[in-house]
């Protein structure tokens, strides 16, 4: 083979792998998870403080599980099939738990079981998408935070539909929807009993639904919490609030950190309870101790998430990890895909592409040696210009995406006239 004949299998074998890399990038369905395996974002403790629920990913799935508040005897009480099965709530007697199950297209439904995970039943219609859900203090009926699954997956403004709170038996009769508000956000779901309202975190504030008048109302300790703030959890006697805000120390930083913090609603007081320099989601109160239990976000602001579980003294501030004696989990040789997975990025498309480029530099006559960078410039620039209609025609996010595509194909470009200048040079020396 002579020199041309070379370079033109280069160009072939380069080109076939950016257009296999950009197809990858694409369609597949790149789910961070599918190789990871660790906790769950959410655990919920029995109202007897002996049992915690959790769930675990696996092999491309998410179970439920249940354990003793020490970690011990930890037992699988869930079987996704094609499915993740997350945010795990004990009834009040602590004989039934719920517990979303999220299919492939990202659809939620709400499933009911008893707590040992036998006799599991879905709660939810198909034309629901489930955010969030608790018990009612009789055990018998359970509200939830639901929009259309239709929505699931559109961008932002493609629908004006928000979330609404329902109700259903726990044997899956008497649906209601209680509210027609579409709300933003609807999350930190709390039923207190005293009052006959179901509390919830609305983006920045914080509302009630009052069971007997049936209308939603802001909370009463609403204006006492910060205006950014997330991971509400109200303490069983509804005298202390747990939340997560960015700490003070981190507001000027390029990454926030967020802490752990306790209000006290009858004297006003307002203390952190954790500095980790990390993010603390999903605090939970002991029934009949005064600690709070919590997630440790490790690798924040990372993907997949990693996760430790700890707990917090509410009057000295010490925390303690408790470690989950998990049993051995099965682990599929994932090797040869995970590798695909892990080498089809941007870093990869863009050596790629440059490369592709220079092999055409190098192919073509010495005269055009500038003609591949000026080609490469152009199609930068026509990206530019799409962005900003992305951007205005069709999704804000969008746009930012194809501006930062379009900045790639700039640098490429740049490498382009650098080694076609150090091409030209070489072989008018050469000469």
């Amino acid at each position: 083979m002579n020199k041309n004949e070379v370079l033109l299998s280069g160009i072939g074998i380069v080109a076939l792998l950016l257009v296999a890399c950009i197809g990858y990038l694409l369609f597949a369905d790149r789910d961070v998870y599918t190789y990871h395996t660790g906790l769950g974002s959410k655990i919920a403790i029995s109202n007897d403080d002996q049992q915690i629920a959790f769930s675990i990913f696996n092999n491309g799935s998410e179970a439920i599980y249940t354990a003793k508040m020490d970690g011990s005897d930890v037992h699988r009480v869930s079987n996704p099939v094609k499915a993740y099965h997350r945010q795990p709530t004990f009834s009040p007697d602590g004989k039934k738990i719920l517990y979303l199950s999220q299919n492939r297209n990202r659809i939620q439904s709400l499933y009911i079981a008893n707590s040992d995970g036998t006799n599991p039943e879905k709660l939810s219609r198909n034309t629901q998408h489930v955010t969030e859900a608790i018990f009612s203090d009789d055990n018998q009926t359970v509200f939830f935070a639901s929009t259309a699954a239709e929505n699931v997956n559109k961008s932002e403004g493609e629908t004006q539909d928000g979330l609404d709170l329902f109700s259903v038996k726990i044997d899956g009769t008497e649906m209601e929807q209680l509210t027609d508000r579409d709300f933003y956000t609807m999350e930190s779901l709390y039923y207190s009993g005293k009052d006959k309202q179901v509390i919830f975190k609305d983006y920045n504030d914080t509302n009630a639904f009052d069971l007997e008048d049936r209308r939603v109302y802001m909370a009463d300790f609403s204006s006492e919490l910060p205006k950014d703030y997330f991971n509400m959890e109200i303490s069983p006697d509804n005298g202390l609030v747990a939340y997560t805000t960015v700490s003070e120390e981190s507001k000027d930083s390029s990454l926030f950190e967020y802490d752990l913090y306790l209000k006290n609603l009858k004297n006003g007081d307002t203390q952190r309870l954790t500095d980790l320099n990390s993010s603390v989601v999903s605090p939970v109160f002991l029934n009949d101790k005064k600690e709070i239990l919590f997630l440790k976000y490790v690798n924040w602001p990372k993907e997949p998430e990693e996760y430790k579980l700890m707990t917090v003294d509410l009057e000295t501030k010490k925390l303690r990890e408790i470690a989950l004696k998990l049993p051995e989990l099965k682990r599929d040789n994932f090797v040869m895909m995970k590798a695909v997975d892990n080498s089809a990025n941007g870093w990869t498309l863009g050596i790629l592409y440059t490369v592709l480029f220079m092999l055409i530099t190098l192919y073509i006559k010495p005269k055009k040696v500038f003609t591949p960078a000026f080609i490469s410039l152009g199609i930068g620039m026509l990206t530019v210009a799409a962005s900003f209609v992305f951007a205005f025609m069709m999704d804000p996010w969008a746009g930012i995406g194809v501006g930062m595509l379009a900045a790639s194909l700039l640098v490429c470009s740049a490498v382009l006239f650098i080694f076609a200048l150090i091409l030209k040079l070489y072989r008018k020396g050469a000469k």
